[in-house]
């Protein structure tokens, strides 16, 4: 397929910034022109995180400093600005010091708003009491141990990966949708932890709809910080890690770091290999979720490809594209949905799989056969994989450049970054082992499976 229009534009999307994220390591960020990920960066994304970095230390008080002393300049260092009162002095210096020695103080977050537009949030630190909705935010909060924070849940799809947060109050809602019933059972849940502060946030993946004006009110008058990522970008999982991790203090920080380092090492790997790919190398890429949902063109999903050197389909398929406008999912209307698009090299179903398993072999079979009746009739059937979205971003990643670069990258070299996770002990895989995670399988997989 041709794609040389697109990688005309090969800078913008392969390599979009140099950062410097500490001890002369560098971490080359891949995505799109279009990423929220590129306006909100992978650092910390709290404010006195002056350099913009991993973490909050002695470093960003010496920016602010400099500033203070007129060595530095202070739109040059937007994130200085603490307390966020629009001057920089020593009441900045204070609240860092306060952050960095895990003293209860008010923080300011960088977020998104429902429309995707860069926003900064008020919240109390340390961070407690929190209810989350979406798996995508969810998961990543619960991989830094956030599990402990918190107090309610609208849904719990995934007991094994969830365990660390059933011990909350069930809200009684689903994982795609707060009714109204959901929404009343949140706000008592406010109204009974009032001796304790209320709801410390409400953690929002972005893929949730937006409030309406009465629920909007609520959290106003309630004073609920709503803390919105579009963390189903693998990029801006990190942030969000990163981000939360620190909000619940000394101990999640330190496992957010952890998470953000390790992850950030997986990005570099890939990224070192794929620059090198020639234009009639990079493989185009369909996306899928629950099955049979083709990801539309500005879906998150869609990004990934990207971060790992392959091309989204819509980009170069006109037709294509005009069919699949939008940022959500469209459900195949029918087994010849695709019947004009079987060229895409690959064809990767993002699938959410509990962890825990104990019939590897009867999981794979059961995913495969399903809904297969879309699938098998393509002449690019055979180079479907399904890749669980519950794993951490840079690991859904591994396994992805895993299946679309045999040559580059191989489904060992993806394992032994899990099992480096396993033993981090990232809250949901402790106990866990590569045989009980389900991570990626094809065609392959699935007749070794079925026997």
């Amino acid at each position: 397929m041709n794609i040389t229009s697109y990688q005309k534009k090969l800078g913008a999307i392969v390599i979009v910034a140099l950062i410097v994220i500490g001890a002369g390591a560098v971490y080359l960020l891949a995505g799109s022109d279009e990423s929220q990920a590129e306006e909100l960066g992978s650092g910390l994304l709290i404010y006195g995180n002056a350099n913009g970095d991993l973490v909050l230390d002695d470093d960003d008080i010496n920016i602010i400093h400099d500033i203070i002393d007129g060595k530095k300049e202070k739109s040059d260092y937007p994130m200085a600005d603490a307390n966020r009162d629009g001057k920089i002095n020593n009441e900045d210096i204070a609240v860092v010091e306060a952050l960095i020695a895990g003293n209860e103080t008010t923080v300011f977050v960088k977020c998104l708003d429902s429309d995707g537009a860069v926003i900064v949030v008020e919240v109390s630190y340390p961070m407690k009491n929190v209810v989350p909705f979406g798996t995508n935010i969810v998961e990543p909060f619960l991989y830094v141990g956030g599990g402990e924070y918190v107090a309610g849940y609208f849904s719990s799809t995934y007991p094994n990966q969830e365990a660390s947060m059933t011990g909350a109050v069930d809200l009684e809602g689903s994982s795609r949708d707060i009714t109204d019933k959901a929404w009343r059972n949140f706000m008592n849940l406010d109204a009974d932890l009032q001796d304790e502060g209320g709801v410390g946030a409400l953690l929002i993946d972005h893929s949730a709809k937006s409030f309406s004006e009465s629920r909007l009110n609520d959290l106003s008058a309630a004073n609920i910080p709503v803390i919105r990522y579009a963390s189903a970008d693998q990029v801006q999982e990190i942030s969000t890690a990163l981000t939360l991790g620190f909000l619940c203090g000394k101990t999640t920080e330190a496992m957010g770091l952890s998470y953000a380092e390790s992850s950030l090492e997986i990005y570099n790997e890939i990224q070192d290999k794929v620059k090198a790919l020639n234009d009639d190398e990079r493989k185009t890429v369909i996306n899928f979720t629950m099955w049979i949902f083709v990801c539309q063109n500005d879906s998150t999903f869609n990004q990934s490809p990207e971060y790992v050197g392959a091309v989204p389909y819509y980009k170069t398929n006109s037709a294509f594209a005009t069919d699949y406008a939008g940022n959500t999912s469209t459900k195949m209307g029918g087994v010849e949905a695709l019947a004009n698009y079987d060229d895409a090299d690959y064809l990767i179903s993002n699938r959410s799989l509990d962890i825990g398993q104990t019939d590897m072999d009867g999981l794979i079979v059961e995913q495969w056969e399903k809904n297969m009746q879309y699938f098998e009739n393509l002449d690019n059937y055979h180079n479907l994989v399904y890749v669980n979205n519950i794993l951490p971003g840079s690991l859904r990643l591994a396994y992805m450049a895993a299946a679309i670069y045999p040559d580059l990258f191989t489904k060992e070299w993806a394992d032994g970054y899990l099992q480096a996770f396993i033993n981090a002990g990232y809250t949901p895989l402790v106990g866990q082992t590569l045989e009980t995670i389900c991570t990626s399988f094809g065609y392959e997989d699935y007749i070794a499976a079925k026997g």
